[in-house]
């Protein structure tokens, strides 16, 4: 068992990142974890629930209550493994959607629940393969007029990886289908499917690369659309600092019931800057970009983009305690509007960290 919390006070600008009139709050937020985990020559269980918690001076409706539990369980037998996962979520728009749909102006309460199951099986000692299924169950609360739906996403995929080298080198091949469906009276299941190569190998001792890439289709009843996935990341992972950066297109719903096309830039780097002090900073570009306004024929398909950058400073004051300030500003923007909408959000928060134990 690894326990762990934090406690401190925010500052938030125009946090439900409207063109006008955006506010500004000050409060409270907190958050506790727990990390437990029991294995066996064959087995490992891990479950790990999180509680978050905001309180702000003069917005109630900014408030939060968060709860989310992820469970996992892994079995190795001689010449395979079982791999199953849980998560449950309750939290609000504001965290489930910022950087997702666009749709943050309404803070309305949101729920999920994923579970997937993946076998795999070592055909030879170089090559392996195997199956995942996955289902996403996601519902807002209370979000009539606010553009969010629920919706049911199931998907399955088909995958075998072959071992180049004994240092991690591999190719992957993998085919997927899935299906989304929303309860929007009229509305017609959407599928799509993808196809996908991927590389993964260690050019240095302490760095690690991927590349992916494929095609891609969607489909309804009114018509069709292909394109393409790609991705690539490059991470490096050293004593004193650590690097990534990564770039990819995929294919995910969102909560306004409708598949997109995520484009997504990411760098990152972490550097321990004394023996107590660590610094960090990550920004990224995200671009959501709706496949079935493709499919209608229109010249301009609903698409929004966001921005965030984040900065943190985290200073240790003892074996298990740190003070922990966080600097981040977000930006985001539609095609169907000429302005854009800013944020910025400043934390500082005391963080424990408990030493495992053993039960």
């Amino acid at each position: 068992m690894a326990p762990s919390m934090n406690i401190g006070t925010s500052y938030t600008e125009n946090p439900r990142l409207l063109m006008k009139d955006g506010e500004s709050d000050a409060g409270a937020v907190g958050e506790m974890s727990v990390s437990l985990k029991r294995s066996s020559e064959r087995s490992e269980l891990s479950l790990r629930p999180r509680l978050s918690s905001a309180r702000y001076d003069k917005d109630d409706s900014l408030d939060t209550d968060d709860r989310y539990l992820t469970a996992g369980y892994r079995w190795v037998g001689e010449r395979g493994e079982w791999n199953m996962s849980l998560d449950l979520t309750q939290d609000s728009t504001l965290t489930s959607e910022l950087g997702q749909t666009g749709v943050v102006q309404t803070n309305r309460r949101h729920e999920s629940a994923g579970f997937s199951v993946s076998p795999n099986v070592m055909f030879t000692e170089r090559m392996s393969g195997g199956v995942q299924m996955y289902l996403l169950d996601s519902r807002y609360i209370d979000a009539e007029s606010t553009g969010l739906v629920d919706y049911r996403y199931t998907s399955m995929s088909l995958f075998t990886t072959f071992a180049l080298s004994e240092i991690g080198s591999n190719f992957t091949l993998t085919a997927q289908t899935g299906e989304l469906s929303t309860n929007v009276f009229g509305s017609s299941d959407t599928r799509d499917g993808t196809l996908r190569l991927a590389l993964s190998y260690q050019p240095w001792e302490l760095w690690s690369a991927n590349l992916s890439a494929g095609p891609s289709f969607v489909e309804t009843d009114e018509g069709s659309d292909s394109g393409a996935v790609i991705g690539a990341e490059l991470k490096r992972t050293a004593e004193r600092w650590s690097f990534s950066t990564s770039v990819s297109r995929s294919q995910s719903p969102t909560g306004r019931g409708v598949l997109t096309r995520r484009d997504r830039a990411l760098l990152s780097c972490s550097r321990q800057l004394a023996e107590r002090l660590t610094g960090s900073v990550s920004t990224q570009w995200i671009r959501n970009q709706d496949v079935q306004v493709e499919m209608d024929g229109g010249t301009r398909a609903f698409y929004v983009d966001y921005g965030q950058l984040d900065l943190s400073a985290d200073w240790r004051l003892a074996r298990s305690w740190s003070l922990l300030l966080r600097l981040s500003g977000n930006t985001q923007k539609y095609n169907t509007g000429p302005e854009r909408a800013d944020g910025y959000r400043a934390s500082l928060s005391i963080v424990w960290n408990g030493q495992p134990q053993t039960l």
